[in-house]
């Protein structure tokens, strides 16, 4: 009984803490998010991670997220496979497009900007470099989703060569956080004024 207490104390703690950080999202005008936004894509795009990745999937960011565009336009400019997530899920993982343009994203039946039904699929297990958005992070590396669990679940069935990279603005970093086994920690959260090392798992990935 006790790991039951435990175990729901440790989900209420979660939704008062998403209930506060979306607080805190809410605040930040949309010229904070642009121009704090621009930074951590920079700052994203300096990380080996990216660099040595030949596949990313990003995300659309909605309500207050942090901006990927400039990682988008960088990432076809490198001529990396870019791909993104689709809104309709079977199960818990998620299905990825790859995109050429950002013309090829428009909005889906949840209103989040993906890419059309003719952009080819890209395998989970394909995918290098995961991108992720969250409501919150720690700074070694836990991640706090909207509470669907579909990341998790995505993370958890891509390959084990893969590697993970939260964004995130300074406001979204805590201290602590409560977590279950089916939490997946990032290897970087970036920031606008910081890299934060979680996993931090050797960048080399792509010859493992």
């Amino acid at each position: 009984m006790a790991s039951e207490t435990v175990a729901q104390e440790g989900a209420a703690r979660k939704v008062s803490l998403r209930e506060e950080l979306t607080a805190r999202r809410k605040a930040m005008t949309p010229d904070i998010i642009d121009e704090r936004g621009l930074k951590v894509q920079s700052r994203f795009l300096a990380a080996p991670y990216y660099q040595k990745a030949r596949t990313v999937a990003l995300y659309a960011p909605i309500r207050g997220e942090v901006p990927t565009r400039d990682i988008l336009i960088a990432a076809l400019q490198d001529e990396k496979i870019v791909c993104y997530p689709l809104s309709h899920v079977h199960g818990r993982i998620l299905s990825f497009r790859a995109i050429k343009s950002e013309a090829e994203l428009e909005p889906g039946r949840l209103g989040v900007r993906e890419p059309t039904n003719s952009a080819e699929l890209i395998p989970v297990d394909q995918i290098d470099l995961f991108v992720v958005p969250g409501l919150g992070f720690t700074r070694d590396g836990k991640r706090l989703g909207r509470g669907g669990g579909y990341y998790d679940a995505t993370l958890k069935a891509a390959s084990a060569r893969s590697r993970r990279v939260g964004l995130a603005f300074g406001d979204q970093v805590v201290d602590t956080m409560p977590t279950t086994n089916d939490d997946v920690d990032m290897d970087l959260v970036v920031t606008e004024a910081e890299t934060l090392r979680g996993l931090y798992r050797d960048w080399d990935f792509l010859d493992t």
